[in-house]
């Protein structure tokens, strides 16, 4: 039964998105001149990340200029209720060939949400929304996974199966290097080159077998969870016969990368 946990618990919490987005310059009547030629500038940036489809992400951003070097933006990001995609990719890359993991990795379902406030600082001649840029951000995440079933033989015999399902939430901080360009007028490219981000997480896995556990069942499904040895994480188990539950907290990760193309007025 370990194996089967502890990929079950893999499943849960191999859970990450993508987004993307940001933009530049032009004219309104809300503006600032620049030089002589007196420029108007545009304050307001709506960005749609498009790379952030290919996972079934959709992220939307609103970016502020402030001045000629800093902007403030908010991004929203949402995965709706989706089964994993490129299950045959990942099957390759990870080496998985036994039909019982693979059958499992295509039957869960899984969400995820993020909300990213962000300062950014541009550099070079133009600014105003436009050139290279550095960004600080903070990152709010929550991510689901549900119908991971795999099945096991109990003490007693035959066999079983165990559903198990899980949620997770962050909290990160980090760093983005990007360059956002003009695309005319009112149209803006966004290019998220690298943004690692790094915190902390709490979250629960709930499994739930189709059959009551034996004692002995509960006992090995403790000490294999309790034996779970991941550096800063800490987990709390509660075996009984009709239900395994763990609460556990550790340290989160990711990377914002992405490619957006947005609107400015």
């Amino acid at each position: 039964m370990k194996k089967q946990i502890i990929i079950s618990l893999f499943s849960i919490c191999s859970l990450f998105a993508v987004s993307a987005q940001d933009v530049p310059i032009v004219a309104t009547a809300d503006s600032t001149k620049t030089t002589a030629d007196t420029i108007d500038i545009l304050k307001n940036y709506i960005k749609f990340n498009i790379t952030s489809l290919l996972i079934k992400n959709y992220s939307l951003q609103y970016e502020r200029i402030l001045s000629r070097t800093v902007s403030v933006a908010m991004s929203f990001r949402v995965m709706p209720e989706s089964g994993v995609p490129y299950t045959d990719k990942i099957f390759r890359w990870f080496d998985i060939t036994d039909p019982e993991d693979q059958e499992m990795i295509e039957n869960l379902i899984m969400s995820n949400y993020a909300i990213t406030p962000e300062i950014r600082f541009y550099t070079g001649k133009k600014r105003y929304g436009t050139g290279f840029y550095i960004s600080l951000f903070y990152q709010y995440g929550n991510y689901s996974v549900k119908n991971v079933l795999r099945n096991y033989e109990p003490d007693i015999g035959g066999e079983a199966t165990m559903t198990t399902s899980g949620d997770v939430s962050s909290h990160t901080a980090g760093f983005m290097l990007g360059a956002q360009w003009a695309l005319g007028k009112h149209m803006c490219l966004d290019w998220w080159i690298f943004g690692p981000h790094f915190g902390v997480s709490s979250g629960d896995v709930l499994g739930l077998p189709s059959t009551p556990l034996s004692e002995g069942d509960q006992q090995r499904v403790e000490d294999e969870l309790n034996d779970i040895d991941i550096p800063m994480f800490k987990q709390t188990v509660n075996v009984t016969a009709d239900k395994v539950t763990m609460i556990f907290d550790g340290p989160w990760g990711g990377i914002r990368a992405g490619l957006s193309i947005g609107v400015k007025f």
